[in-house]
């Protein structure tokens, strides 16, 4: 079912991009904070190390170009749901142009990594397979905790 939602996620970061999914874009909005809390299979808090852009997720089951996406080098504080035993995590978000992803807020996080004030978040996580591997993604539907704003 994992690897479900995350081809999930990476199919709708795809027509998220075409004109006519516009009006489906917004629909996650109507989600409480608490819902998407509840939602994630991970939540962890840290600061963003390293963002690398246009990262490719091979899928071995389709010949498609596979979709760009970011990732994140997360430092883990805190693990605030789920299970997680690293300090270092790899988190996927879209490459932004309309896909949902988290690339504004990836980038803002890894700028100000040396501040208090500015550098820690709390991003809600989906887990997936791919290519026999576990990994997690972010999109502006799920859970988040910006040092800024308190909530999204």
């Amino acid at each position: 079912m994992n690897s479900y939602r995350a081809v999930a996620f990476v199919a709708a970061s795809v027509l998220m991009v075409l004109p006519a999914s516009g009006a489906s874009a917004c629909s996650c909005g109507r989600s409480s904070a608490k819902e998407r809390f509840a939602k994630a299979d991970l939540i962890v808090r840290g600061r963003m190390k390293l963002v690398t852009f246009g990262v490719e997720l091979p899928d071995s089951q389709t010949d498609r170009e596979p979709p760009r996406l970011t990732r994140g080098d997360f430092e883990v504080d805190k693990v605030v749901k789920g299970t997680f035993k690293g300090k270092t995590l790899s988190v996927y978000t879209g490459a932004g142009m309309g896909d949902c992803g988290r690339l504004g807020e990836f980038l803002s996080a890894a700028f100000y990594y040396h501040s208090d004030k500015f550098a820690v978040y709390e991003f809600g996580l989906s887990k997936a397979e791919f290519a026999g591997q576990t990994r997690y993604f972010t999109s502006i539907c799920d859970y988040a905790k910006g040092p800024k704003d308190g909530q999204e």
